[in-house]
C-alpha cells in the first residue's frame, strides 16, 4: 500500500487518477483548489474509505498550501510514496498579445508550483530510500504549436526538469517520470487562458482556432489509458523517462521520442553511474 498525493483532482486526470488509486487499495490525499466543489465521485470515495482517502485543498501556486499538503500525508500516514502532478492550465494566443500576468499564471501553474512540490517530496522520498514522482505533461513537451508558445514552453520546463531530476535522484532510489498525453477530453480547454488576437494576428490565429476545434472534437473521451499508464509508471521497478499516451493520431512522435533515446545514456555517464 502507498501514499499517493495528487493535485488537481476536481475534474479531469486528477479526478480518475485519485479513484483509481484508492481501487488498487493505496492511501490517497486527493487535492483540489475548491474541496467544496469536489466532484461526487471524490466525496463518495472518501465516504466509503475515510480512514484512507482525504480531499484537501492545494492550490498549486500557494507555497502554503504546498507545504501543508505534504506535510498532511506525513501526518496522517507516516509517508509519502508517489506524487503526481497533474494540476495545470491551457493558454492560447499569440506571444506579442500574451499579458505578462497570464504568462507567470502559466508558468506558475504549470511548472513553478509542480516543481516546488517536488523539492517538498525529495526530502522526504530520499530518507524513505524510495519514492516516485509522476508529472503530467503534454505533446506540447515535445514540439511547440504556434498560438500556444506559452503552453509548450511551461510543459516543456517541466519535462526537462522531470528528466534531470530523474538522473539526479535515482541513487536515492527515487525516480521521476513525465507522462506525455496526447489529446483527451478533460475540462482543461474550458479553463484555457485564452487571449484575442490583435489585428495582425487575426487571420491565422483564426485558422488555428478552426482547427484546433476540429481536433478537440476527436479528443478521446475515454481516460483509462492515461489512468493505466500513470499506474504502472508508478509501480514498474525501472520506470521509463517518459510514457507517450494518447498520441496515435500524431504519427511523428515516435521519430521524436527515437531522437531523444541517447539522452538517458548521455545524463548517466556525465554523472557518473554509468
Amino acid at each position: 500500500m502507498s501514499t499517493v498525493l495528487i493535485t488537481g483532482c476536481g475534474s479531469g486526470f486528477g479526478e480518475a487518477l485519485a479513484l483509481a488509486f484508492a481501487k488498487r487499495g493505496d492511501n490517497v490525499i486527493a487535492t483540489m483548489r475548491r474541496p467544496e466543489t469536489a466532484p461526487a465521485s471524490i466525496k463518495n470515495l472518501v465516504a466509503e474509505r475515510s480512514s484512507a482517502v482525504t480531499i484537501a485543498a492545494l492550490d498549486v501556486n500557494d507555497a502554503d498550501a504546498r507545504r501543508r499538503a505534504v506535510d498532511l500525508a506525513l501526518s496522517r500516514f507516516g509517508r509519502l510514496d508517489v506524487l503526481v502532478n497533474s494540476a495545470g492550465v491551457g493558454a492560447s494566443g499569440s506571444l506579442e498579445d500574451m499579458p505578462t500576468s497570464t504568462l507567470n499564471t502559466i508558468f506558475a501553474t504549470n511548472f513553478f508550483g509542480p516543481l516546488e512540490l517536488m523539492r517538498l517530496a525529495l526530502p522526504v522520498m530520499r530518507k524513505q530510500g524510495s519514492g516516485r514522482i509522476i508529472n503530467i505533461t503534454s505533446v506540447a513537451s515535445l514540439f511547440s504549436t504556434p498560438f500556444m508558445s506559452a503552453y509548450c514552453a511551461s510543459k516543456q520546463a517541466l519535462d526537462a526538469a522531470s528528466i534531470a531530476l530523474d538522473i539526479e535522484s535515482r541513487s536515492f532510489g527515487v525516480r521521476v517520470a513525465a507522462i506525455v498525453a496526447g489529446p483527451f477530453k478533460t475540462g482543461l480547454p474550458a479553463k484555457s487562458l485564452d487571449i484575442a488576437p490583435s489585428e495582425p494576428y487575426a487571420a491565422t490565429h483564426g485558422h488555428f482556432k478552426g482547427v484546433f476545434a476540429e481536433l478537440e472534437k476527436h479528443a478521446a473521451e475515454d481516460l483509462s489509458p492515461l489512468v493505466k499508464t500513470v499506474l504502472a509508471a508508478a509501480s514498474e521497478a525501472n520506470p521509463s523517462l517518459r510514457y507517450v499516451v494518447g498520441t496515435d493520431g500524431i504519427p511523428f512522435i515516435p521519430g521524436l521520442l527515437k531522437a531523444l533515446e541517447p539522452e538517458q545514456i548521455f545524463a548517466l555517464r556525465l554523472t557518473g553511474q554509468q
